[in-house]
């Protein structure tokens, strides 16, 4: 049994034991760019440290039904993020003018809101309370 990371990374093989996830799986999101796999000079294969992370955070977008296209992109901002020297002030007052913007959209929608019948509120809330724990869940493995 394989899995321990040496000096060029894991093999295929041995990253998806360490992920639980199947080689063909691998292949596929390398095929994406979701994963990056280097080449050795014998042209084999290698994933650095961070893969089995990738893998991680695809499969717990995949559980909340976020399309692969979604987590490409929530996977190059997250790239990008640890890349730049943004501090985190940036960020956060980047994240605090999204959610003012989406304050102002909810303001917007209220007088919509408040012509619908109590069933038709129920089942919004039950669609919008989903999707926003959904964020929610997305959020935090973007931070964590």
């Amino acid at each position: 049994m394989g899995g321990e990371y040496v000096g060029n990374g894991y093999r295929i093989g041995e990253l998806a034991e360490i992920a639980h996830v199947s080689k063909r799986t691998i292949d596929y999101y390398t095929n994406l760019g979701l994963l990056t796999a280097h080449r050795s000079d014998s042209n084999y294969r290698y994933y650095d440290k961070n893969a089995v992370e990738i893998l991680h955070f695809i499969e717990q977008c995949k559980k909340m039904h976020m399309p692969l296209s979604d987590i490409k992109q929530l996977l190059a901002r997250k790239h990008t993020a640890i890349d730049t020297s943004h501090s985190v002030a940036t960020h956060v007052d980047e994240v605090t003018r999204h959610i003012q913007e989406l304050e102002q959209e909810l303001a917007h929608l209220k007088p919509l809101l408040d012509e619908l019948t109590n069933e038709q509120r129920e089942t919004i809330m039950k669609y919008v309370s989903g999707r926003a724990t959904n964020l929610m869940q997305t959020l935090l493995l973007f931070l964590g």
